[in-house]
């Protein structure tokens, strides 16, 4: 059996009042998703997402997850890296 994809929201993605980051998601994917299909799952809209991290290591919007992928959503509000800027959504 497949591990879980563990999703972790930081800042607002995690909704208001929460910790950042917010406990961590589990999804269970029978096969790879782009994130974009896995942002529309969790019901986040992709304009609210600035960096996406897999396996702690950034990734462009269009990204295909793997089952248990650790995944990190990052809002706008977030600063980033000059070296992700290329992988800002």
């Amino acid at each position: 059996m497949e591990k879980p994809t563990e999703v972790i929201l930081f800042g607002a993605l995690g909704g208001e009042g929460q910790d950042s980051p917010a406990p961590p998601l589990y999804c269970r994917l029978e096969q790879p998703l782009l994130l974009p299909d896995l942002l529309a799952r969790l019901r986040i809209p992709p304009g609210r997402v600035q960096l996406t991290m897999v396996n702690h290591r950034a990734v462009p919007p269009d990204h295909l997850i793997h089952p248990g992928d650790r995944v990190a959503l990052f809002p706008k509000e977030y600063a980033i890296f000059a070296d992700w800027k290329n992988l800002r959504t």
